[in-house]
């Protein structure tokens, strides 16, 4: 008999070697128990669902659920991550997500789709977040080098100059896989969260999160060589809708091989990042 359950880290071990089937980039057992444990507070105690015919784990949907502060107001975010189900029993793969329909006053996100996860969702009524990614190229780190302006790696000096909404982003995925810039200049500062990822064998510095988007866009080609030549990568990857129509040079963009996609009653494209989600936990 085909029953569906809410998941605990209890089921961790029971869906492991389903997990291991979806991996297409080798993450570890730790990466996985991390879909299972909330490195933040939200305000949830279940981490998705899980089919399970008699004792066999044979379906699993994993669920981030978070709150955030944004336009003053709290929002309540599920991102749905990692589906994978035994071919025997995809006809009954939607018998998962049902219940994530039925959240009520959550903005939900799926930021890794594949062709048949974003057919499905767009029956569904989500609408595309996210179709494509532009790589800045580094300039040289002289050409770069202004002394007005000051990056920052280091995490306590970080955390002095955050509060507020920014400091509990920083609390809350600084023991993930990802890393923290704190861009000071003049006109402002703009703090930076991403990860270091391999893109068809090429070291890339991706960026999920920019909290202030005019001033990353004028002071790129400063922080462009500094943290590549950190992070050991040759260019900076950024979802287009994080640039807000800036033209970024140098710079090329391309097309998601399957574009992101978002349903929520009160945010727009532009109000969403890629925090809280697999990229940090599973190291993406």
């Amino acid at each position: 008999m085909v029953t569906v359950k809410k998941v605990t880290e209890k089921d961790f071990e029971k869906l492991l070697p389903l997990l291991f089937e979806l991996d297409s980039r080798k993450q570890t057992q730790d990466e996985w128990l991390g879909l299972f444990k909330a490195d933040w507070d939200d305000n949830e105690n279940y981490f998705g669902y899980v089919m399970y015919d008699c004792e066999n784990a044979v379906g699993f949907l994993g669920l981030l659920f978070s709150q955030r502060t944004l336009n003053d107001n709290l929002i309540k975010f599920c991102n749905v991550t990692s589906w994978v189900v035994k071919k025997k029993y995809r006809g009954k793969s939607l018998h998962l997500f049902f219940p994530v329909l039925e959240l009520g006053n959550h903005t939900i996100t799926v930021l890794t789709c594949n062709s048949g996860t974003h057919a499905i969702m767009k029956k569904l009524g989500f609408v595309n977040l996210e179709t494509g990614q532009r790589i800045i190229f580094p300039l040289p780190i002289s050409l770069n080098f202004k002394s007005s302006t000051k990056i920052i790696f280091n995490l306590l000096e970080i955390e002095k100059k955050l509060e507020g909404e920014t400091l509990k982003l920083f609390n809350d995925h600084r023991n993930l896989n990802c890393f923290h810039v704190m861009i000071c200049g003049p006109e402002g500062e703009c703090y930076l969260i991403g990860s270091r990822t391999i893109k068809k064998n090429i070291p890339l510095v991706h960026i999920h999160y920019i909290s202030d988007h005019r001033f990353f866009s004028s002071h790129i080609n400063l922080l462009s060589g500094r943290i590549c030549w950190r992070m050991k990568a040759f260019g900076i990857l950024v979802d287009e809708r994080q640039l807000h129509g800036e033209t970024i040079f140098p710079s090329i963009y391309f097309s998601l091989p399957h574009p992101r996609v978002y349903k929520s009653d009160t945010l727009k494209s532009a109000d969403i990042d890629l925090l809280y989600s697999e990229y940090q936990i599973l190291n993406l």
